[in-house]
C-alpha cells in the first residue's frame, strides 16, 4: 500500500549507485523535528512517525545494502477537511516538491519522493525537508480556506515590522518601472550554505564550532549571475 501511494508522487528508483548512510539521515530528521519515532517497515520501506508542530507525516526510506538510502519519500493524509478539486488543482502549481490528490473518499494526500545525489550534507538535506515544509505550509493554508498568509505569522503582525519591512513601488522612469530584480542581484553579498562544515555550524569529532561560518551554516558569497 506504501509504495502505490508513493508511485503516485513519480518516486522511482532507476539503480542505487549513490546513497546516504541512513544513520546521518535519521540523526538530521531527529533534530529538524519535534518527534522522530521509528515505526517499522512495510514493502521495503523504513518507516518514521514524524510530529512537527502538531502536523503528522511519515517519511519513507528505500535502503540498499548496509542501511544505505537510495531514495526517500514524504507522506501527510488529510481527513475530514472540506477539499474541493480546483483547489487542490491550483495547489499542485504552486507546490514545490511534492504532488497533492484527492482519494474517492473525500481524503487528501500530500506526497513527495526524490531519488539522492552526490554524497550526504546535512545541509542540503535541510533544504530538502525545507521545501517540504514550504509545501506542507501551502497545503495548510489551502485547507484553512485560503485565508492571508501574513496573518499566519506573529511577524506580520506587529506594526513595527510592518513599518520596516515596506517596499513601496518606486516611481517610473518615462513610463518605464525600474529593473529591481536587476539591482537586488548585483555585487551585494549574499547568503548560502558553508561549504566547509556543509551546513551543521560545528566540524570535529568535539563538534566544535566552524570558523569558516561562526557556527551559523552560512557564508556571505557575492553573486555569480550579476548583470
Amino acid at each position: 500500500m506504501i509504495r502505490q501511494l508513493f508511485s503516485k508522487a513519480g518516486a522511482s528508483h532507476s539503480g542505487p549507485a549513490i546513497s546516504w548512510p541512513q544513520a546521518r539521515v535519521v540523526e538530521a530528521l531527529k533534530r529538524r523535528y519535534d518527534s522522530v519515532e521509528s515505526i517499522g517497515e512495510d514493502d521495503g520501506f523504513v518507516l518514521y512517525a514524524v510530529g512537527d508542530r502538531g502536523i503528522n507525516f511519515v517519511v519513507a526510506l528505500i535502503t540498499a545494502m548496509k542501511s544505505e538510502v537510495v531514495e526517500i519519500g514524504f507522506l501527510a493524509r488529510f481527513v475530514g477537511f472540506p477539499v474541493e478539486r480546483a483547489g487542490v488543482e491550483r495547489l499542485n502549481r504552486a507546490l514545490h516538491l511534492s504532488v497533492a490528490g484527492i482519494e474517492e473518499n473525500g481524503e487528501l494526500y500530500l506526497l513527495a519522493g526524490i531519488e539522492v545525489a552526490g554524497p550526504f550534507e546535512e545541509g542540503t538535506f535541510l533544504l530538502i525537508l525545507e521545501a517540504w515544509g514550504r509545501d506542507l505550509m501551502l497545503v495548510l493554508n489551502t485547507l484553512g480556506g485560503g485565508a492571508s498568509l501574513a496573518a499566519a505569522f506573529p511577524i506580520a503582525r506587529s506594526e513595527t515590522a510592518r513599518r520596516y519591512a515596506e517596499n513601496r513601488a518606486p516611481e517610473t522612469e518615462g513610463g518605464v518601472m525600474p529593473d529591481l530584480l536587476k539591482a537586488y542581484l548585483g555585487d551585494r553579498a549574499s547568503m548560502s550554505v558553508c561549504g566547509e562544515c556543509g551546513g551543521r555550524g560545528r566540524r570535529g569529532l568535539i563538534a566544535r564550532s566552524c570558523e569558516a561560518c561562526g557556527g551559523s551554516g552560512l557564508v556571505k558569497t557575492r553573486g555569480s549571475m550579476s548583470p
